[in-house]
């Protein structure tokens, strides 16, 4: 890996796929000129993306790694985002690389949905990585390790919900046996399961310590609130796993307190990947535990949270996710 170029960050080739389309941004090499390394413009902004092939061809891998200015990034992220399809369906490019661009772009969508969370564009581009990332899911079953083991052990709202996506889609799929009902609606409601909370004040996210029951009181109307956020922009499934991700199987859960079979299917997935991944992850107030240590939590400390087939399923999943 070639030392970083100061104002620069390093592309890989592999993303620059299809034909018919114009790059966003200054693409540059790196040359040493008397002993410093200077970017060198290769590809204009504006450029058709066959052009860059052409070089490429030319070159076949002798132009070293490529770069854009770093102001470029979110030129970058939407050119990565519109090339999702064709990267998903390019057989020649491996999963890994698949699963990393996949997810940075999920939680580049997330972060700015959290920023904005009325947007319509940002609600267009949540949706299309959704698809996205469902399609990748059942196209490769190496995919859900892949993306998994991208998830970071640090809490983030953005990279949460996108990991609560990927245990909820593993999970449903499993349980499903193949046949992936609802797996779309079901994806966008896990990740914008946490969309009420662009509601909560930052101060309370942030605490470091126990909540008190004020603060409580306070992050418990999340669920509803992501709900009047998202009611006149999603499907009822996704907005019955924002408004019921935290309802518990014995009923003491919030904001209706449903009971057993009174709880869709798909907020009862949704309830147990939200936790595990809660449980792994450092937290402002506790670090992240063990996968075993989770599970054992789950298992012993919240009896009656949920239903117990599922949380099976859930352990089984994980188990073959592993191996």
């Amino acid at each position: 890996m070639p030392p970083p170029l100061p104002g620069y960050m390093a592309i890989d080739e592999q993303y620059f796929l299809g034909d018919n389309r114009l790059i966003r941004f200054d693409i540059f090499i790196r040359q040493e000129i008397n002993g410093q390394p200077r970017p060198i413009l290769l590809i204009a902004k504006g450029t058709d993306i066959s052009s860059l092939h052409s070089i490429l061809d030319a070159k076949k891998g002798k132009l070293g790694t490529l770069y854009i200015k770093k102001e470029a990034d979110r030129d970058f992220q939407q050119f990565m985002e519109d090339s999702l399809t064709l990267l998903i369906a390019d057989k020649t490019v491996p999963v890994a690389k698949k699963s990393q661009i996949v997810y940075e772009c999920a939680k580049n969508i997330l972060q700015d949905v959290f920023e904005d969370p009325r947007s319509g564009e940002n609600l267009r581009r949540t949706e299309a990585i959704t698809n996205n990332m469902v399609d990748f899911i059942l196209a490769n079953d190496r995919s859900i390790l892949t993306l998994l083991n991208l998830g970071t052990h640090d809490y983030y709202t953005f990279s949460h919900c996108v990991n609560v996506a990927v245990f909820g889609l593993g999970l449903s799929i499993m349980i499903d046996r193949g046949r992936n009902f609802d797996l779309r609606d079901f994806a966008l409601g896990c990740i914008l399961h946490d969309v009420g909370k662009t509601l909560t004040p930052e101060q309370i996210l942030k605490k470091p310590g126990r909540l008190d029951d004020n603060e409580f009181a306070e992050i418990k109307k999340h669920p509803l609130q992501g709900f009047e956020l998202m009611k006149d922009s999603l499907p009822p499934i996704a907005l019955d796993v924002i408004l019921h991700h935290h309802e518990r199987y014995c009923g003491r859960g919030y904001p209706h307190a449903l009971r057993g079979d009174e709880i869709s299917n798909h907020a009862k997935i949704a309830a147990i990947a939200d936790v595990y991944d809660a449980l792994t992850t450092n937290r402002p107030y506790g670090q992240a535990r063990p996968p075993f240590q989770a599970i054992l939590t789950m298992k012993e400390e919240m009896v009656g949270h949920f239903e117990q087939e599922k949380f099976l399923e859930f352990i089984r999943f994980l188990g073959g996710s592993s191996t």
